[in-house]
Formats: structure tokens, C-alpha cells, sequence
């Protein structure tokens, strides 16, 4: 039963018991009638709350199911976003970063829980406004794009990255790829 139909219940239960009342104070001729109809009406109306209540019970236990299971698939979904190797994050349109996994801490240098909310442009070594008026474009067209820019992660040297861009409507979702490192043979 819905919230709605339960105020209509409810409301339709103040209107019997007003009509009752009314009948009580104008007629005197046989009140034991009145009791009983009264305490009959009573009745049904309190059997109709036991059972909302019993429904809202179930509902209630139902909810917390479901929470529990949408906690579990949350759950589920950070520890694969975040064990992924390689940098990904989440931005909005104008680059302030939603979410970041290990990796791109890592790259970047910087706390994941420090990440979030600070924008990815901060990183980009040239041309930021350039950078920033792609994403929004991509953002706004739903679009994707590879993009090789230089990154520089906090207290280190800049570095050339490959960014793969992708918008799904609302952010902007990043995988950042660098270059093989090279090894020397002796």
C-alpha cells in the first residue's frame, strides 16, 4: 500500500467517525445502537491500520534488502574500479575530478581522497584553456577522443601520457597510458 492510499484511508476514517459523532449528538433515542455501529466502525478501521502496517513492514524490510544488495554491487564496483592497473578517472564536463582509482593516485602523486574535487586540468603542462574547451565539447557532444598531452604529477617531472576520453552524457570517464619504459641492455 502506498503512503498516498493510506492518507486516503486515513482520511476517509475522519470523515466516517465525524459523521458519527454528528449522528450522536443529534439523535438520543437509542444510543446502545450507536455504540455498536461505532465500536463496529472502530474495529474495521483499526483491522485496515493493522494491515498497512503489516504492509509497510514488508516494504520496509524489502527496502533494506534492496540496500543492502545495492551496497553489496557498490562495494563490488570500487574494489574492481579500483584495482584496475591502469590511471582511469571520472570527471565532470569542466575536468573537476568525481572519481580516481590507485593508479591514477599513483601517477599523479597524490592522495586518492586529494583528487577528488581538485580539477585534472591542474595537471596538463600546456595549453590548459585548449584542454578544458575539448572536454566540455566532448561532454556536450557525447563524444570521445585520444589525446597525447604532457602531465605533471605533483613534485615530479612532467611526463608524455596518452589519454583516451570518453562522455557518457553527464562525465567525462579517462584512461591515461604512458609509454612503455625503456630498458637498457649492458
Amino acid at each position: 500500500m502506498t503512503v498516498d492510499a493510506l492518507e486516503l484511508q486515513l482520511a476517509a476514517a475522519l470523515q466516517r467517525y465525524h459523521t458519527l459523532q454528528r449522528r450522536a449528538e443529534s439523535q438520543s433515542k437509542d444510543p446502545g445502537a450507536l455504540a455498536l455501529r461505532t465500536l463496529a466502525e472502530l474495529g474495521t478501521a483499526l483491522e485496515e491500520l493493522r494491515v498497512t502496517q503489516e504492509q509497510l513492514m514488508e516494504n520496509r524490510r524489502r527496502t533494506e534488502e534492496l540496500q543492502q544488495e545495492l551496497a553489496a554491487q557498490c562495494a563490488k564496483y570500487w574494489e574492481f574500479f579500483d584495482g584496475m592497473p591502469v590511471p582511469y578517472l571520472v570527471t565532470r564536463p569542466d575536468t573537476t575530478i568525481v572519481e580516481v582509482n590507485r593508479a591514477a593516485a599513483e601517477l599523479f602523486n597524490v592522495s586518492q581522497r586529494f583528487l577528488a574535487g581538485k580539477t585534472l586540468s591542474v595537471f596538463i603542462c600546456e595549453d590548459r584553456s585548449n584542454f578544458l574547451e575539448e572536454s566540455v565539447r566532448l561532454a556536450r557532444e557525447e563524444a570521445s577522443a585520444e589525446w597525447q598531452v604532457k602531465l605533471r604529477p605533483r613534485e615530479r617531472a612532467p611526463l608524455a601520457v596518452s589519454m583516451s576520453v570518453r562522455s557518457d552524457g553527464v562525465n567525462l570517464r579517462w584512461v591515461v597510458r604512458q609509454p612503455p619504459a625503456v630498458s637498457v641492455l649492458g
